[in-house]
């Protein structure tokens, strides 16, 4: 069994949970012009975690509307001149969001392009917001085609983005519409394929998991996420690159395997990557922003019991952080009970993941409007260069500011037409 498909269930069952045990919210809006600077915030923050049912706020829910307005004016400044450009059929443009959370930022965003960008809400034709959880899917039915005032921009899809990688599940119309993909916080929680590179041959090799059991000596090859018992035990081992999802990936940048020195195995991105040429395939004149962790600590685990469990599957370079629903860190994704939801968070390396962007655009780049840019920054940059006015408004008294201040560990994937760069 490839491993991505092993952690494409598990992620599938820690967020078919009740929406309110995964994605937190807050009741009112912080004042932060009241705060007295950095000390005082993270009392704030601590507080606020305190109250959750679920186990995370992330900056939309934390910074609303302020972090959402940001993205919302790289969108409009995106969209204008592809909008401008005279090389596509199209009269408006669409929003596509992986990953949509509460539906807060959707509501946010839409809210701020139709009041400070009205131009460009009026050319927005359709908002889509794909999600796996079918929990989370329905409460964005309810905060956005039944409690809001852009619910006939709204288009809803309860879909594996796995499936969308793969090709197996339809994605976007192709089209020369302008389009603006956005994943906010979503790319540490998609399921990744773990490579090596073999020391003496220099073949690549894919991580799958085989049941521990007397019987199987051998990896049970191709499998669907329906098909994946995670009741079972498995343990990790390597075969040749056979899959086409990998094969793809690496045949548009083959330095995505190459290791470091230690020469050990790393885990590549592969579900979004593969929705990255899904995009570009369906939709050349599209318009990217993509944020999430850079960085993620190691897990905080006491146990030396647990500590002996690492060899359940090999170490690699961008190894998740697995954490259940109390809270507690384990040292790998095979040392969790069968039984136990955990959250699987990856770092993403995000130059890397410019560098296969790039890549993709350089292979297609003649049935573009306008020329595309990429770039990675720190999300403090993203956030200063698109919503300088919106930090402000986070600033404490004293003058800090959590909303570029803190998440320090979190960048920013863009693309978007060349001239603004």
């Amino acid at each position: 069994m490839l491993l991505r498909k092993y952690i494409c269930r598990r992620l599938l069952e820690y967020y078919s949970q009740p929406a309110h045990k995964v994605v937190g919210t807050i009741d009112a809006s912080i004042e932060f012009s009241s705060l007295w600077g950095q000390w005082h915030w993270k009392r704030i923050y601590k507080q606020l975690y305190k109250q959750q049912k679920g186990m995370w706020l992330t900056p939309v829910e934390l910074f609303a509307p302020y972090y959402s307005n940001a993205f919302a004016n790289f969108i409009s400044t995106s969209m204008k001149p592809m909008l401008e450009s005279k090389e596509h059929n199209s009269d408006g443009f669409q929003i596509v969001e992986l990953g949509g959370g509460r539906g807060t930022n959707a509501k946010a965003l839409l809210n701020h392009l139709q009041l400070h960008h009205n131009d460009v809400y009026d050319s927005l034709t359709e908002y889509t917001i794909f999600d796996t959880s079918p929990t989370l899917h329905e409460l964005q039915r309810q905060n956005l085609k039944v409690e809001s005032d852009h619910a006939d921009k709204i288009n809803l899809v309860n879909m594996d983005m796995m499936e969308i990688a793969e090709g197996t599940s339809s994605f976007l119309s192709h089209s020369d519409v302008p389009t603006t993909l956005i994943a906010l916080e979503l790319l540490d929680n998609l399921p990744h394929d773990k490579v090596a590179n073999c020391f003496e041959t220099d073949e690549i090799f894919q991580a799958e998991l085989i049941p521990i059991d007397n019987d199987c000596t051998k990896s049970s090859g191709a499998s669907s996420e329906a098909n994946v018992d995670t009741s079972k035990q498995y343990h990790e081992v390597f075969s040749p690159v056979c899959d086409p999802l990998l094969q793809h990936i690496l045949s548009i940048d083959p330095s995505l395997s190459t290791q470091l020195v230690s020469n050990g195995p790393r885990w590549i991105p592969s579900v979004a990557l593969g929705v990255l040429m899904r995009l570009f395939e369906c939709r050349p004149n599209s318009a990217v922003a993509f944020a999430d962790f850079d960085w993620l600590p190691p897990p905080d685990i006491l146990s030396p019991e647990k500590q002996n469990f690492m060899l359940a599957a090999e170490p690699a370079i961008g190894d998740p952080l697995i954490t259940d629903m109390k809270g507690i860190d384990h040292p790998c994704y095979l040392t969790t009970p069968p039984d136990e939801l955990c959250d699987i968070l990856y770092p993403t390396d995000f130059q890397r993941m410019a560098s296969f962007t790039k890549g993709i655009l350089r292979r297609d780049n003649d049935s573009r409007a306008l020329p595309l840019s990429v770039a990675a920054m720190k999300q403090h940059d993203f956030l200063l260069q698109y919503g300088l006015d919106e930090v402000n408004k986070t600033k404490s008294w004293t003058g800090y500011s959590p909303l570029i201040n803190d998440f320090g560990n979190c960048s920013v994937l863009t693309v978007s037409p060349h001239h603004l760069w």
